[in-house]
């Protein structure tokens, strides 16, 4: 009988003396995975600029409604070169996107330019006030915010370039209602709120009414509404403390749009930007330029410039020296004009020597990743320009402890300002402190936090600082990117330095953050704000005796 070899589709057995056949050669098939791989991500490439253009002339479309405007701007804007730096003229008014300015060109209470210097890594921001005293063409003397009332866009981008001597890429009309919506869209933004803000129209008489305002102070997130309300508020505030708030929320703001939103628009900004924007942009081209100096500027940090000014009767003043001085610093990202802070906060904030510049009007420097970090010098107590105040915080510290109770440790400064003081609480003004309170991070998990405010009353206003404390979370958007990390008496120190004042200095215990923060217009020195963070002591909320029970 023949021996079976098994199904019919089985191969033969090799004989037993073996297969004489060499063993095939492996194929070569890397060559064509790789070659496929590469096809693969080129068409993945092209199919998703293509979608992108595709995109792009949509929301192209979608803007016809600034054929108008852009036509009027046209002449007075400045070309400029792919990738080069670009002003841009942000005007925030009641006017609705869409409507006609011949009719009435609205009204304007926020003007702020934005700088976006990619080469540089800097992206800088200045408002200018309202009430500054200006020449308007054709009008004569009149307060800045007026230009807008009498002739839109067009006649405030004429008095900003006649003011600053700035060349202007792009304007960027917002009206209210787009900025509610944009804040909404991004998942609000958080902001350390240096003071209470109250105002109640009711039982009041029609003269002595104005916008209504709720928002407790201390770190939070704000959304639409009282955002818009947080940064439009001014009627006890000043002019140039107003600006300063503003710059604050746009700063908090910008760490909420991430490189995906820009480019995928998860939130829907690109939306909100065609409905509720009037600007000179009206096509793909000039949108994907736009789109590509703020990707490449993702990572720079953002550069507050104050305009320099003084407050008047009836005006907010400057003059030429202050606004070159402060446009200078806009084009350059360095702090010029300001030497006693400089000399105690930042070596990276002195002049710069040299450069050429160009159309741009950008100076050629060195790139940010050759500047040296800012250097904190530490002044030694009697010479930070502070005062003992141990009783007046220790009272703070306590207060605070007994309502956040047990296992939150409470940070207090024991050295502050000479005339400064803690608010006090006015159940008349609606104001409690210091505030305790609990809110959510982005995960949903609730911290309790505190807020301790302080002010000192000058000849220009109130300045309000204060001392924040949240309990369990490290690394609050507040305190991404510090200018310089500093270890003093033993303590490590996150310190933000903008325009050469310390801003905040922060410190962690545990999983537990605390900072320091400076007023809205940054008037307390630099030696103050370390000093004062220096001399923190801490305090531990007590377990509240537990009631005796009744005897049987």
């Amino acid at each position: 009988m023949t021996e079976s070899l098994g199904p019919g589709w089985a191969p033969k057995k090799p004989p037993p003396s073996g297969d004489g056949e060499p063993a095939p050669k492996p194929k070569r098939l890397w060559w064509r995975f790789t070659l496929a791989s590469i096809l693969i991500v080129a068409v993945s490439a092209a199919a998703t600029a293509t979608s992108v253009l595709l995109y792009l002339d949509s929301i192209a479309h979608a803007l016809s409604h600034n054929n108008v405007l852009n036509n009027k701007l046209k002449k007075a804007l400045a070309e400029v070169e792919p990738g080069a730096p670009e002003n841009i003229l942000i005007l925030g008014s009641d006017k609705r996107a869409g409507e006609e300015f011949e009719e009435d060109p609205g009204r304007s209470d926020t003007t702020i330019l934005l700088r976006l210097d990619p080469e540089d890594e800097t992206i800088s921001v200045m408002s200018i006030p309202r009430d500054l005293k200006v020449e308007i063409p054709g009008y004569g003397t009149g307060k800045f915010n007026e230009a807008y009332s009498y002739g839109g866009p067009k006649m405030t981008l004429q008095v900003v370039k006649e003011l600053t001597g700035l060349r202007i890429n792009h304007v960027v009309n917002v009206d209210f209602l787009g900025f509610v919506r944009a804040v909404d869209a991004i998942g609000c933004v958080y902001t350390d709120v240096d003071r209470r803000y109250y105002h109640s129209n009711v039982g009041l008489p029609p003269s002595e009414q104005y916008s209504e305002i709720n928002i407790q102070p201390g770190y939070q997130k704000l959304c639409g509404v009282k955002a818009l309300q947080y940064v439009r508020f001014r009627h006890t505030d000043t002019d140039i403390v107003r600006s300063a708030r503003q710059q604050a929320f746009i700063s908090d703001a910008r760490q909420r749009v991430s490189l995906q939103d820009l480019v995928f628009d998860q939130s829907g900004l690109i939306d909100i930007f065609t409905k509720y924007t009037t600007s000179d942009i009206n096509s793909k081209e000039t949108m994907l330029e736009v789109l590509k100096l703020f990707i490449a500027s993702r990572n720079a940090p953002i550069k507050q410039v104050h305009f320099p000014a003084e407050l008047g009767p009836s005006y907010v003043y400057s003059n030429e020296t202050w606004i070159h001085e402060a446009v200078k610093e806009f084009l350059t990202g360095e702090s010029f004009g300001n030497e006693s802070s400089e000399s105690s906060a930042s070596s990276s904030s002195a002049k710069k020597k040299g450069g050429k510049k160009g159309k741009s009007g950008k100076s050629h420097q060195k790139k940010k990743h050759e500047k040296p970090k800012p250097k904190v010098e530490v002044a030694k107590p009697g010479n930070d320009g502070l005062v003992p105040a141990r009783e007046t915080g220790e009272a703070e510290a306590e207060a605070a402890a007994r309502k956040v109770g047990p296992g939150f440790p409470i940070f207090y400064p024991t050295r502050l300002p000479p005339e400064a003081h803690f608010v006090e609480t006015d159940p008349y003004e609606h104001v409690v402190d210091p505030r305790v309170y609990r809110f959510k991070d982005d995960s949903g998990t609730r911290h309790a936090a505190y807020k301790m405010v302080a002010v000192i009353e000058e000849p220009d206003g109130y300045h309000y600082f204060g001392v924040q404390g949240i309990q369990g979370w490290e690394d609050p958007p507040i305190l991404a990117n510090p200018s310089v990390t500093e270890t003093i008496h033993g303590r490590d120190y996150e310190i933000f330095v903008d325009s050469g004042a310390i801003k905040l200095i922060a410190w962690h215990r545990g999983s537990n953050t605390y900072w320091i923060a400076n007023d809205l217009e940054r008037s307390l020195s630099n030696e103050q704000m370390v000093g004062m963070a220096r001399s923190a002591d801490v305090t531990m909320g007590k377990k509240k005796p537990k009631k005796a029970g009744k005897r049987p």
